[in-house]
């Protein structure tokens, strides 16, 4: 009776099967395992359960993947045929909805599931190293397979409602927020709200407690604390893997439910391609003649905003300043920062936001409309190509970066731009991000679609195996009684050679693409 629906989903184990890749990704998690049990017992001596804390931080980072798989590798399952328009190809082959969805979900579970199976026998070396047992192993395993299970459900339903990936993503990202921070912002904001006697509501008091309690026993994270704490209390079938599996059920079948009526409209064959729309004479106006450097001038416009996006930058950058400028008081009363430092430090966040986005759509635009060779077939080397296309994307962040001087230049009325720039903690940041943007931009070449949470994904498994070995050099530099920048050393070392062979890598890939 289920031959029909499964038909897919046996094609679809059965070709991944056969992937190199999906191999050498199982490959590599164990290799990973393996380089955290070399670290660990390089730092054995400075922690009595080091077996423990060695779990412990590969099973955070297990969560942390998973959740950025939902938004990366999930997430598109379904929407991917609707951009290219095959779902009707899948119907004229006899497949039912339900073999879609599993299909192109069910096998994606599959494929991350092997991935902790082969990663099972050598999690259990960690008991040699002394502080777990293997039914926190096993515990702890089975708590992480529940929570992938729920987050891959969430994304297909996401994946089903959405017409684009873009837009799914975006749902399964609110979703996330709300499944992990939803409760405790509720409950700080009504502690907040009771402390600056703004209300004293009993029954909101209690139901943010009684939300705080739900999150606490239903959630992964708290989840795993309990089993990995020293206590030990935990149990096999928990609270948490029980509403695990019940929500992603429920998710599966509503998405199942919602399939069955998408499918059959009659736009669903209609792929959801780039087009050029007609430009009044306004719009006209803002967009210039291509320049010298075309390739630059086209990711300026088309990528990073172009006119329009500086007109706008400017305008919301300059009415946020003057309020927070005029409001400095108040800001400072109530949340102990001053109103040109708050406008500073959120603009810092948006700049290290744009410039990642900006990063993830470096060869998106052209992998997914199929124009990457034609790019290439210009009379430039790619290393040219690059570089151009990296220049247009800057010339979009530049009035960001311009703004976050203002405020001490014209307001404050001294120049503070060796405090600002050049301390530790904002070298340390400025190189965490330029080798953020190359990651990014190298995945935005290797994957079609989710290249951000795939860069921040390799990004915290790199920074989990090397940044203890940082710190020990810059622990090891302060002690000597150096400067900030003597300090940020190693990490301007390690950026230069990273950042190198990164564009090292995408102009041997695109050198391989234009000789195709």
């Amino acid at each position: 009776m289920l031959h029909g629906p499964l038909t897919l989903l046996m094609r679809s184990v059965r070709s991944d099967a056969l992937k190199r890749s999906a191999h050498l990704v199982r490959i590599a998690s164990v290799i990973l395992i393996l380089l955290f049990l070399i670290a660990a017992h390089f730092y054995e001596s400075n922690s009595s359960a080091p077996g423990l804390e060695l779990f412990r931080s590969i099973s955070f980072l297990a969560i942390a993947l998973i959740s950025l798989a939902g938004i990366g590798h999930f997430c598109n399952s379904i929407t991917e045929e609707k951009e290219e328009g095959t779902l009707s190809l899948l119907l004229l082959a006899n497949i039912s909805p339900l073999g879609i969805l599993l299909g192109k979900s069910t096998n994606r579970i599959l494929s991350v599931i092997l991935i902790f199976a082969a990663q099972f026998p050598f999690a259990l070396l960690a008991i040699t190293l002394g502080g777990i047992t293997a039914s926190q192993i096993v515990a702890t395993f089975l708590a992480l397979s529940a929570y992938l299970f729920l987050i891959a459900n969430l994304s297909l339903l996401m994946s089903v409602w959405s017409r684009r990936s873009q837009e799914a993503a975006a749902a399964m990202l609110m979703a996330l927020l709300i499944l992990h921070g939803f409760p405790y912002a509720v409950y700080q904001a009504v502690r907040q709200a009771r402390k600056h006697l703004i209300f004293n509501s009993t029954e909101l008091t209690e139901w943010s407690k009684w939300l705080l309690e739900l999150n606490s026993q239903a959630s992964v994270v708290h989840q795993v604390e309990r089993i990995l704490s020293v206590e030990g209390d935990y149990s096999f079938l928990s609270w948490q893997l029980i509403f695990s599996l019940i929500i992603g059920t429920i998710a599966f079948l509503i998405a199942w439910a919602s399939f069955c009526r998408i499918v059959w409209a009659p736009d669903t064959d209609r792929p959801t391609r780039m087009h050029v729309k007609t430009r009044s004479r306004w719009a006209s106006i803002l967009v210039h003649r291509p320049w010298g450097r075309a390739v630059s001038w086209k990711d300026y416009y088309f990528v990073a905003g172009g006119i329009s996006g500086l007109i706008t930058r400017v305008a919301f950058y300059s009415i946020s300043l003057t309020i927070m400028w005029y409001y400095r008081r108040q800001i400072y009363d109530r949340m102990e920062i001053d109103g040109v430092q708050l406008f500073r430090d959120l603009l810092l966040v948006l700049f290290c936001l744009e410039t990642l986005v900006l990063a993830s759509q470096f060869f998106h635009v052209e992998r997914k409309s199929g124009t990457l060779p034609t790019l290439l077939m210009l009379p430039q080397t790619p290393m040219r190509i690059t570089w151009e296309k990296a220049f247009g994307c800057f010339l979009g962040v530049l009035p960001t970066i311009l703004f976050l001087f203002i405020p001490e230049t014209f307001l404050v009325g001294r120049y503070h731009f060796e405090p600002f720039v050049l301390t530790s903690h904002m070298l340390t940041l400025a190189c965490g991000l330029l080798v953020m943007a190359h990651l990014t931009a190298l995945c935005s070449l290797i994957v079609k679609w989710g290249a951000l949470p795939l860069a921040i994904g390799l990004a915290m498994i790199a920074g989990g195996l090397f940044a203890p070995f940082v710190a020990v050099a810059k622990s090891m530099i302060r002690s000597a009684g150096e400067g900030a920048i003597a300090e940020a050393s190693p990490i301007l070392y390690s950026t230069a050679i990273i950042c190198g062979a990164i564009q090292f890598e995408m102009v041997r890939r695109l050198t391989r693409i234009a000789g195709s």
